[in-house]
């Protein structure tokens, strides 16, 4: 069976069902993911896992990029346009899991978006990001603006593109955002609206289908959070310093960068900072403190716009 999807603002076609993407209607594909035999590369261990599971990368002499999942999948993006998978697993919500993840994320790389392990949501009329280290509330803290009446953009792989003018964009992704059941409750959701997902007993989805946006929506604000208590609870972001952390973002194997690519992404990175505040923030800790401060921040959006 063939379905046909859009995400990341491209549609695209594919041989395996993934869940998560809304079907698309368009005529014209981007780029095609196909069900094939995937001879492997030399590959090296990398430190992207999901699952408990590392992955392993490499390229070869045509500039495709290939991922490998023991046990679920082996993937290579070749061109930006043809996303091959060869498939290990039974299981088709694993599979669509991992590759909605960083298989999707090698095609849109090979694509030039700039990309992040981030979380995005809409406020007002532009998008607001939020990155940090595994822990550190980036899908929490979108949860909360969710639940307050914000749109979701995106979880956990953040893609931006860039107008003729330097301008950066955040372009919606899909409509899930994974949070755990101890978020679940803090924000006091009712689990009967959320979807259990296949990476974690304890892990559900908001899956805003009808609500999601279709129109990419113009960078407001970097937030970086963390946890440290030897820094400020909110700070500027020093310019100095958003191409190094920024590249810490990165979702899929450093690597595979070469010097035209970090020239590209350091370009990319100031014309953020340009156009957008950049912060660096602890998270307010607790659920109650969390929701006044997303509260404020709402306040403080509306005043200006």
């Amino acid at each position: 069976m063939l379905y046909h999807y859009k995400a990341f603002g491209l549609s695209f076609s594919s041989e395996i069902e993934l869940t998560e993407c809304l079907p698309s209607d368009h005529t014209e594909m981007d780029f095609r993911i196909v069900i094939a035999r995937v001879p492997l590369t030399a590959m090296a261990v990398t430190n992207i896992h999901r699952r408990g599971i590392l992955a392993s990368s490499g390229t070869d002499s045509n500039h495709n990029l290939y991922l490998h999942w023991e046990g679920v999948a082996s993937y290579r993006a070749s061109g930006g346009d043809l996303l091959e998978v060869e498939v290990y697993t039974e299981d088709k919500d694993v599979l669509s899991l991992f590759t909605v993840s960083e298989a999707l994320a090698m095609i849109l790389f090979q694509r030039n978006y700039y990309l992040l392990h981030a979380s995005a949501v809409q406020i007002g009329e532009k998008a607001v990001v939020f990155m940090g280290a595994p822990g550190a509330g980036k899908s929490t803290t979108a949860a909360a603006f969710v639940k307050a009446g914000c749109r979701l953009l995106s979880d956990d792989l953040t893609a931006l593109s860039f107008d003729d003018h330097g301008k950066p964009f955040v372009v919606p992704a899909y409509p899930q955002l994974k949070i755990w059941e101890n978020t679940v409750k803090g924000l006091g959701l009712n689990l009967e609206n959320l979807e259990r997902v296949s990476e974690g007993v304890n892990k559900f989805a908001v899956t805003p289908r009808d609500s999601f946006p279709d129109q990419m929506l113009p960078l407001g604000a970097f937030y970086f959070l963390h946890k440290a208590r030897n820094k400020p609870r909110l700070r500027n972001m020093p310019l100095m310093n958003i191409p190094t952390e920024t590249l810490k973002h990165f979702p899929i194997e450093s690597e595979w960068l070469d010097e035209n690519d970090l020239t590209r992404m350091f370009h990319q990175s100031i014309q953020c900072a340009q156009h957008a505040e950049m912060y660096e923030m602890r998270r307010p800790e607790g659920f109650v403190a969390l929701e006044a401060w997303v509260q404020n921040q709402l306040k403080a959006y509306e005043s200006v716009g």
